[in-house]
């Protein structure tokens, strides 16, 4: 007999289902944030207990310390631990010798202080990731030790000392929780980004074959693999101090950055030529193309989708090995197809597709086996393969940034310390201190005028609750417990704000002031004077932060879009004329982070930017045409020939150094001269049928995308994006 009704047991298995979806959707999104709230707030309060009891003179200092390293993933807390400790161990270092010079005489003092902070300012835009940190650390420690030692100079070792303990003590207690407490390992991080990258790539293949026509959507996409690249090498510079398998795949994941660079930019350059062959009504080659493309993009698909593992890249890497064995014999079926009275360009069409075609399945086969070898087991073989240097992302920055980065530093501590010597500021060392630190802090930052304008939104914030835990709670609090208690709040709010990327700088605001803030050291001591004073000390220096970075502020300006494009160019100017034929990875990584150091990269949306993006894609598609030309000039012998190609790539350059429509006109002619000269030269000098084969093909698509009307270098092109 049936007991229970068939509509209450189909009702709970119905709230089964809906409880079993949101403790998965809670364990991916809500889970991991309230660990690290809970991370972040036991770790301050075990630097505050420590630095009680040893009885150190600034338990806010520990607690900052854990505030400003504590990252998601424990790598990220070694690393960043690492060079925060090396940066302030060199920032003490020099405040003693500072101090020991000048302690005497203020004013030089400072002025030497300036000096180092716009030195420690321009190695943070030269250096990359962490590195970048331990500049600005290096530079902002001096406000923190040297300026109360210059006070008072027979206590400069002591305050050293002290500062560097309270330092050590939150570096401890930051790593020591990050990585026994639900510790979260970089190798995810990196696993699953590798996978993303993979699977959006190849969608975006089949999509392309798909509707290849439709060309301008997946240059969002493209530029969004640029971030990528940055930040999976910003995940590994982390790694090197986990100990686990993120450390053994370090050279192989470097190794994939590179591979997909070159395959990214291969994909543009052929989705490029199915464009301009559609757009000239060629729809013979176009077709033919057509036909490999989709085979290709069959070739990377399993079971109807795209590979969502290293297993299923295995499988992929197998049919691109099929796909390759069969290439020579799709070519020559396709190009047996074609009409006999095609015009010899749109012959010359389908060749150069070929070519890129081609080029294009090598690299992806390539950059397939690297990622699905993470599959592999442990081998002999493999570990020899893992310990192979990969190449490296080259640091590549504009002087001028540079240098204006370093004076706009310099200006700032040069500003408040007049104010603080003319009017004899009391909180003068306060606000000089907070202006160095938020003038340099942001100076690597995509937009820092927007990001110093969040961070002073978290400035008030953090006065608020300041003010709230010490003149309300600290008053009630007896005994470390209730101390605790009184303190917890605000390093919560504080710690969620930065859970979040688009408020993570106002996070960073609140912990900064909270506890620059908080009223008690080794004992309570805050008052409503001191406090209103050091609170407008503080908000006036981040205001003039906000104002240097408004008056000199190279990310946000046309001349500064303008400086970047002319990098840019430069680099395929260097891959012309240069002795030394310009490298693939070379000319990767030196436009990619030309682009993603000028911000312009995070800000693909905006319309100002744009011109950047066209001027790098315009650089890697061409300059990769002229690398591989020069590569097939080293087999040319006869010297009218090597000057034939010669004016060929000077016309290039001359284009890319000043372009302008009559260069670019200047530039098709010459390179059809010397395409008509070299095929002359193959029946009067027997110039190798396959050297004039791959060389015309080069050519060829040099002149085509010069052709393109569409492109940054046309006239039409180059008005409307000046326009924007």
């Amino acid at each position: 007999m049936r007991l229970i009704p068939n509509f209450i047991t189909k009702r709970k298995a119905h709230d089964l289902l809906v409880f079993q979806a949101g403790w998965r959707e809670w364990q991916t999104e809500d889970a991991p944030i309230i660990a690290y709230i809970f991370k972040v707030l036991l770790a301050c309060m075990l630097a505050m207990w420590l630095s009680l009891r040893f009885e150190l003179d600034q338990p806010r200092t520990a607690m900052m310390t854990v505030a400003i390293v504590m990252q998601f993933r424990s790598g990220m807390v070694f690393a960043k631990s690492y060079y925060r400790f090396l940066g302030t161990s060199v920032g003490i270092l020099v405040s003693f010798l500072l101090v020991a010079l000048f302690a005497q005489e203020r004013v030089l003092f400072l002025v030497c202080m300036g000096l180092w902070i716009g030195l420690c300012t321009a190695g943070s835009m030269i250096y990359r990731n962490f590195q970048s940190y331990a500049f600005v650390l290096a530079g902002y420690t001096l406000c923190i030790v040297g300026l109360p030692s210059a006070i008072t100079p027979e206590l400069t070792f002591n305050i050293g000392v002290t500062r560097i303990s309270e330092i050590l003590i939150g570096l401890i207690c930051a790593t020591l929780v990050s990585d026994l407490i639900f510790p979260q390992r970089m190798w995810d991080v990196m696993l699953a980004a590798v996978r993303r990258r993979f699977k959006d790539f190849s969608d975006l293949l089949q999509a392309t074959a798909v509707k290849p026509v439709a060309s301008t959507t997946s240059t969002p996409t493209l530029l969004r693999f640029l971030g990528d690249i940055f930040s999976l090498e910003t995940f590994q510079a982390s790694t090197g101090m986990e100990n686990d398998k993120s450390r053994v795949h370090r050279q192989k994941l470097s190794r994939m950055n590179h591979e997909f660079m070159e395959v990214s930019t291969s994909f543009h350059a052929f989705e490029q030529l199915l464009r301009r062959q559609h757009d000239s009504a060629q729809p013979q080659v176009s077709l033919a193309l057509q036909r490999i493309y989709q085979s290709l993009s069959a070739a990377i698909m399993v079971g109807g989708h795209s590979a969502q593992s290293e297993q299923e890249a295995m499988i992929v890497s197998r049919q691109l090995t099929v796909f390759r064995n069969q290439f020579s014999t799709n070519i020559h079926t396709e190009r047996a197809q074609l009409s006999a009275d095609i015009s010899p360009s749109e012959r010359l069409d389908f060749e150069t597709g070929c070519e890129l075609l081609q080029r294009l399945t090598d690299e992806l086969y390539v950059y397939t086996s690297t990622y699905a070898s993470l599959a592999v087991a442990q081998s002999c073989n493999v570990s020899l393969t893992e310990t192979a240097p990969a190449p490296k992302l080259e640091m590549h920055f504009d002087p001028l940034a540079v240098t204006l980065a370093g004076i706009r530093g310099t200006l700032s501590l040069a500003i408040l310390s007049a104010l603080w010597i003319l009017t004899d500021w009391r909180s003068g060392v306060e606000a000089i201190t907070l202006g160095v630190i938020s003038s340099t802090l942001f100076a690597t930052t995509p937009s820092p005028t927007r990001t110093i304008k969040n961070f002073m939104i978290g400035a008030i914030i953090g006065t608020l609750l300041a003010y709230f835990c010490n003149f309300h709670l600290l008053t009630q609090a007896h005994g470390f417990w209730m101390l605790a208690v009184a303190v917890a709040p605000g390093i919560i709010i504080a710690a969620w704000f930065t859970t979040r990327p688009a408020t993570a700088i106002v996070g960073a605001g609140v912990f900064m002031v909270y506890l620059m803030h908080i009223g008690f050291n080794s004992a309570y001591n805050s008052n409503p004077v001191t406090f209103i004073n050091d609170a407008i000390a503080d908000l006036l220096a981040v205001l003039i932060s906000g104002i240097m970075y408004g008056l000199i502020d190279l990310s946000s300006s046309r001349w500064s879009r303008q400086r970047i494009a002319k990098s840019l160019r430069n680099l395929v100017v260097a891959a012309c004329r240069d002795t030394v034929a310009l490298r693939r990875n070379r000319l990767e990584t030196g436009a990619r982070e030309l682009v993603q150091r000028a911000g312009s990269a995070q800000r693909i949306g905006d319309k100002e930017d744009r011109i950047v993006m066209e001027w790098l894609l315009s650089t890697l598609e061409i300059g990769h045409a002229v690398i591989a030309l020069r590569e097939y000039m080293q087999v040319v012998e006869h010297p009218y020939i090597i000057k034939m190609l010669s004016l060929g790539l000077e016309s290039v350059a001359q284009l890319y150094d000043a372009p302008s429509e009559a260069y670019r006109i200047q530039a098709i002619n010459t390179i059809d001269h010397a395409m008509a000269e070299i095929n002359q030269a193959n029946i009067e000098f027997n110039l190798p049928q396959a050297n004039q084969h791959q060389i015309n093909v080069m050519l060829h698509f040099i002149r085509s995308a010069l052709l393109d009307e569409e492109s940054v270098l046309a006239v039409g092109a180059q008005a409307t994006l000046e326009k924007h």
